[in-house]
């Protein structure tokens, strides 16, 4: 059976945009690097939210902590095996009092209070339909992780899913501890 062209070039717009909205990067879109605003040795910027429990979260006001800010989407394959990992991870975060923000571009609370709570996410959530806090951070691309000094930069950073990211941070929050031991 064949595919008429019409729909053959309406599968590759939706390939193209799911591809690029989870981070796949395809010729003609921007590389990782620029689409990145924040990078390793960046000052991290500061945001005020709401999470979806009600709480306002200020990044600044958490320096002194190490923070983990992670950047997805609810809509994304990739962001889901990355917070799966994450929430795996939970007890070894806890331990080392790390705090973990995650922050929803694009979804709505209801949709993100929904998403987090049917996949049994234990983290706090803010949710960010208007990409304002996703957008002091980069242009495209999740899931992205930051992980965020005591003195408020950028220490880690990552962007799209690999199974070993959840690993590289709880070794880099280690060597951390070590270091201001």
């Amino acid at each position: 059976m064949r595919m008429s062209i019409f729909r053959q070039a309406y599968l590759a717009i939706i390939f193209a945009i799911f591809a690029v909205g989870c981070g796949t990067v395809i010729e003609g879109f921007p590389s990782h690097e620029e689409s990145s605003i924040v990078v390793v040795g960046d000052h991290a910027p500061d945001f005020t939210a709401t999470t979806i429990g009600g709480q306002s979260i200020t990044l600044s006001a958490l320096r002194g902590e190490e923070v983990l800010l992670v950047l997805f989407s609810h809509e994304c394959p990739d962001c889901k095996m990355f917070l799966d990992d994450m929430q795996a991870a939970k007890a070894e975060f806890d331990e080392l009092g790390v705090v973990i923000l995650l922050v929803a571009r694009d979804g709505e609370s209801g949709v993100v209070e929904a998403y987090m709570s049917e996949n049994g996410y234990e983290f706090d959530v803010v949710a960010d339909p208007d990409r304002a806090i996703y957008n002091l951070y980069a242009t495209t691309y999740v899931p992205r992780a930051y992980l965020i000094d005591k003195e408020g930069y950028v220490v880690y950073a990552t962007v799209e899913y690999n199974p070993n990211y959840v690993k590289d941070i709880l070794e880099r929050l280690l060597q951390e501890l070590i270091r201001s031991l």
